[in-house]
């Protein structure tokens, strides 16, 4: 046997966890059944094309196996879905701003490759590991960015490592054109363990595609965390395993009744760090831009009004809500403005004024403007929120827009 094919044939043992002697006799059994003669060299490594074929089958099929019971079943319910994100967006802008600034450090901070074309070829120039390197490509790849007809930059990834210490193996290549991501708060368990609060974190395709109702149970397939409290999706896996429990039958395992289950003590149980009262809701919003983690809130109040007319640029549509208990005077200035909720337009507005909702999402609060539009120093609108989610409590009527007091109480956003 040739020194080679013995060498590659340990290696194949070792990929699938068996010992050289099985290898060997995989080996010999697959030149057999072919008629191969092992006394030919040229014949040995035909033998040996065939044995990697089958090492490859065994791989693929394992990998596959590992694929059905990948991730652990989850069951509970979402809070709050937070809008589908390009980051590679923010990236993109920064870099081009930063090597506008000064192109020469942006590459040698390993932030970008840089692409002139010279003599009809695309000469690549790029900083790795603190060396220079330079090279032709054949063609300006989809992520570049045009800084003119004859340059462009390619955003890079610059981290070396991971902070579990693993190699990136993305280091020093191009990273990708968008990335777009989605983050949901999950109140859940897994088989047999605590409930508590999640985020669900999905990329790409997962989080175009991902639609789910809040304050309903569902089940699905995810990669869990514990370290991190999270919950990662599994492409292929966990939109096709998301399922709805009180529409699954009765004989199935995931099914149990969800009638009565109380969705607002599992919030405060699980959630009670991020509750606050309306007439708290400055405060609140003061206290956590300070603090690391989660920035979310989760309030409730009775809907004033609504503007059911989608922005053009965002398609958020607005209510506003004030507190069940306000018990406010006759003067104008004992009547402070209700707080303005910030609805995404995938979110059924299926209420009206008057009803009673439980509201989780992110505080956020903006600087007043004179009349040439210039911030005025020290002077803030009320304090808004940017929906997740909603809960009605009891509806009452039909949706319907109301003028606010003013008539035009959106211009200062």
């Amino acid at each position: 046997m040739l020194e080679r094919i013995e060498k590659e044939l340990n290696g194949l043992a070792k990929r699938l966890n068996i010992e050289i002697e099985e290898m060997t006799e995989k080996y010999n059994e697959l030149a057999s059944s072919s008629g191969l003669d092992l006394e030919d060299e040229r014949q040995q490594l035909m033998a040996m094309s065939m044995t990697r074929q089958y090492v490859r089958s065994r791989l693929s099929s394992s990998r596959s196996n590992n694929n059905q019971t990948f991730g652990e079943l989850v069951t509970g319910f979402f809070v709050g879905i937070e809008p589908v994100r390009d980051i590679m967006e923010y990236k993109r802008k920064s870099v081009l701003s930063r090597y506008n600034a000064d192109s020469s450090q942006t590459l040698n901070d390993e932030l970008v490759a840089e692409i002139i074309l010279e003599d009809g070829e695309f000469q690549k120039t790029q900083v790795r590991n603190g060396e220079w390197e330079t090279k032709v490509i054949p063609e300006v790849p989809e992520a570049a960015i045009e800084i003119n007809e004859e340059t462009w930059i390619v955003p890079i990834d610059a981290v070396k490592t991971w902070q579990s210490g693993d190699t990136n193996k993305g280091y020093g290549k191009p990273l990708p054109k968008e990335q777009h991501q989605v983050r949901a708060h999950f109140v859940g368990q897994r088989h047999d363990g605590e409930t508590q609060l999640w985020v669900v974190q999905l990329k790409n395709e997962m989080a175009k595609n991902f639609r789910a109702d809040t304050f309903r149970m569902v089940s699905f397939y995810g990669l869990v965390n514990d370290e991190r409290n999270a919950i990662y999706g599994i492409r292929n896996k966990t939109l096709e395993t998301l399922n709805y429990i009180d529409v699954l039958d009765e004989d199935d395992p995931r099914w149990f009744d969800t009638s009565s289950y109380d969705y607002e003590d599992a919030l405060v149980s699980n959630m009670g760090e991020y509750i606050t009262d309306l007439y708290d809701l400055e405060s609140y919003h003061e206290e956590i831009q300070s603090q690391q983690g989660l920035k979310i809130v989760v309030t409730d109040g009775i809907v004033t009004s609504m503007n059911l007319k989608e922005n053009e640029k965002t398609g958020n549509r607005v209510i506003w809500i004030e507190p069940l208990d306000a018990n406010y005077g006759f003067d104008d200035e004992d009547m402070p403005e209700s707080t303005p909720i910030w609805v995404p337009s995938h979110v059924n507005l299926d209420f009206g004024v008057g009803s009673d909702i439980v509201v989780i999402g992110r505080t956020n609060q903006t600087q007043k403007k004179d009349e040439s539009g210039a911030l005025i120093d020290g002077e803030y609108n009320p304090v808004s929120i940017n929906l997740y989610g909603l809960n009605v409590r009891l509806g009452t009527g039909l949706a319907e827009e109301v003028e606010s007091a003013d008539g035009d109480s959106l211009n200062y956003w």
